[in-house]
């Protein structure tokens, strides 16, 4: 029973210096927890079985992270948050890559079409939504020479307001892909657990 002391006095050691990522009170109440079910397994003889289910303490707390950053990325609902959790797992997960890739794609969208409209203010003649009846062809952004002198632009100044809307569209959808990557993530993360 000592030695079963020991044991968990040592794998707890390791796991609070592993958790220092972590704030001080979810650190300790993680520890606490661990500690809790370590001390209960030894009780019933199985403190063995019980620190082969929790793995080394590096990798439970490694669990631990992973699970904060993903709770902390889906309550806040920001997209600083949501992106930071997936780019900060995406090196583990593939969900979190993937999330990263997709959702990314459209934050680069919002992007282009928020530099579409400052540039539409900037140098109207260039900017826009060409149509070209020769080719049966349409460009939206900038153009510096249109491809046959038949293009004509389409959208005159409501280039401003609807690449403006199609950033806000875009940032929207970017970052309901990111929050749905994070649900699917703790879905995964739950199911494992079970």
């Amino acid at each position: 029973m000592m030695r079963d002391a020991e044991w968990i006095e040592d794998y707890l050691k390791v796991l609070a210096r592993a958790l220092r990522a972590l704030p001080d009170r979810d650190r300790d109440d993680i520890v606490a927890e661990i500690r809790a079910h370590l001390e209960h397994r030894a009780s019933e003889r199985k403190l063995d079985n019980a620190m082969n289910a929790l793995g080394a303490p590096q990798d439970c707390a490694r669990s631990f992270i992973e699970e904060t950053k993903i709770q902390s990325a889906f309550a806040d609902a920001g997209p600083v948050k949501s992106i930071g959790a997936l780019f900060a797992l995406a090196s583990q997960r593939m969900t979190a890559a993937a999330g990263l890739f997709i959702s990314g794609i459209f934050f680069e969208m919002a992007a282009a079409f928020v530099f579409v409209t400052f540039y539409e203010m900037i140098s109207p003649e260039t900017v826009g939504l060409w149509a070209d009846p020769a080719s049966g062809s349409f460009f939206f952004g900038e153009i510096d020479t249109p491809a046959s002198p038949d293009a004509r632009e389409l959208l005159g100044r409501w280039m401003i307001p609807v690449s403006a809307a199609l950033s806000v569209l875009s940032f929207v959808i970017a970052q309901k892909l990111a929050r749905l990557f994070i649900k699917l993530m703790m879905r995964r993360k739950r199911a494992l657990a079970v």
